[in-house]
């Protein structure tokens, strides 16, 4: 979200920190039923692929498309026959070997996952890709198999920023026809940040697959010279998750959190909120769903420097669907619908927002061997709706504002735990009222480690 700008320094300039990008809630009673008819249409019977395998079972070609087509549509129990099959006539098929243990991987088998993987590393003709890949997941799976599980990774690093005090052009300003602080105007600075992330597992060991898991996530930003907008957040997540629908949704969850928030600014306390929601995990053929609803109760002190933040006291609700899956052998995608409304304590600083991301990641093998390079472009946009015109800028038209941002992401491995991380993300913000309209590119740099 973008800044707002007031006569004095604006109080919200970092509220879409706070702010999750969010989603349109996809209710279980919709999932039901499309997850049934998901189910009946995977019945190989008149699969013309299936019906070609009949006809030769013998035949590589054959199988490996039917293979394939059956992993695409979701039957991974086909998909694992198909293979199963190539590898009896050939036991000497190490990616087949992979697939397999990773077909076996994605139904939560790790046994005999395992027992596909071991064989590729032992092999002297697999590929230094699939070894390394099968590796991986080994490492996975005797994670997968503790009782108490922890992950997390940390990151510093700095960034640049073109606009980082999140203001207007001189000629936006100029237009508005408004007299305000020279502070106020879109100023470039850089900062050194922080950033780091633990996730922990406890598995109760049921028929089920129940979990307890917890989070927290936090990050900090010092500027180099307009330290009135250094920036400090932390995140505390935790909730039960509970398996559903096992025999007809594959991987189904459901998980009640409660969450909690903190931000300082300009190295002083800028916010406090609570609250909590509801996510749910679903496997649709070979897309991953995972709708959700949150409510968080916001508290904002105001400060010398930030006058009108307690004016950002409210309820932000969120509702939201992020979506995942396979494109190509090397490429997945990530997506997220969003809807988020905020009902604050000065109405004009309630809004209604509307979002729409996507992003995809690459894997791109280097020709040199070693450890593949993760290339991730991300397109996003949003629209913004406020409830009532803001008093001290336009007392009669209320804000609707566009915002759009690209980006490109480079994640180059150094070691098995460590990386280096390069992003690119220009940003804009073209609103009704000249004086909200933004620019911003912020280029950043930093080495990331994880457990």
């Amino acid at each position: 979200m973008r800044g707002r700008v007031a006569v004095e320094l604006p109080a919200s300039t970092y509220r879409g920190v706070i702010v999750a990008a969010a989603s349109a809630l996809l209710v279980i009673d919709v999932l039901w039923p499309v997850a049934v008819c998901a189910q009946n249409a995977l019945w190989p019977s008149g699969d013309p692929r299936f019906q070609a395998v009949l006809a030769k079972p013998f035949d590589l070609d054959t199988s490996l498309r039917y293979a394939v087509g059956s992993e695409q549509a979701g039957d991974l129990e086909a998909s694992i026959g198909a293979l199963e099959r190539l590898l009896f006539y050939n036991p000497n098929l190490n990616r087949v070997r992979f697939e397999l243990g990773l077909l076996y991987f994605r139904l939560g088998s790790y046994e005999m996952a395992r027992g596909y993987f071991q064989p590729v590393l032992a092999s002297a003709e697999a590929e230094a890709d699939i070894k390394q890949r099968s590796q991986e997941f080994v490492d996975a799976i005797d994670r997968a198999l503790q009782v108490d599980r922890w992950s997390g990774f940390a990151q510093t690093g700095i960034s640049y920023q073109t606009n980082a005090s999140a203001g207007p052009s001189q000629q936006a300003l100029l237009s508005s026809n408004l007299t305000v602080d020279s502070r106020l105007l879109g100023r470039a600075d850089g900062n050194w940040f922080g950033a780091f992330g633990v996730t922990y597992v406890h598995d109760f060991s049921n028929q089920s697959g129940d979990v307890f898991e917890a989070s927290i996530l936090g990050y900090d930003a010092q500027q180099f010279t307009l330290h009135e907008f250094d920036f400090g957040w932390l995140d505390v997540r935790a909730g039960p998750r509970f398996g559903i629908l096992q025999d007809v949704l594959n991987g189904a969850s459901i998980k009640p959190y409660v969450v909690a928030t903190g931000a300082t600014l300009a190295d002083a306390p800028y916010l406090g909120a609570v609250g909590g929601g509801m996510t749910m995990h679903v496997n649709l053929a070979n897309v991953a769903l995972d709708p959700f609803v949150e409510f968080e109760r916001g508290n904002y002190r105001s400060s010398e420097l930030f006058p009108f933040a307690a004016g950002l006291d409210g309820t932000l609700s969120t509702y939201a669907l992020r979506a995942a899956g396979p494109l190509f052998p090397d490429v997945r995608w990530s997506g997220r619908i969003a809807f988020n409304h905020s009902d604050d304590a000065f109405n004009w600083f309630s809004f209604d927002r509307y979002a729409l991301d996507f992003c995809l990641y690459w894997t791109v093998p280097m020709p040199w061997g070693g450890r593949s390079w993760i290339v991730t472009p991300g397109f996003a946009v949003a629209e913004w709706i406020y409830g009532a015109p803001d008093p001290t800028i336009s007392p009669f038209i209320a804000e609707r504002a566009f915002e759009w941002q690209a980006s490109v992401a480079l994640d180059i491995p150094i070691g098995k735990q460590a990386g280096l991380g390069v992003q690119v993300l220009y940003r804009a913000i073209n609103s009704n009222i000249p004086i909200y309209t933004i620019n911003d590119l912020a280029i950043t740099l930093g080495p990331t480690v994880r457990f």
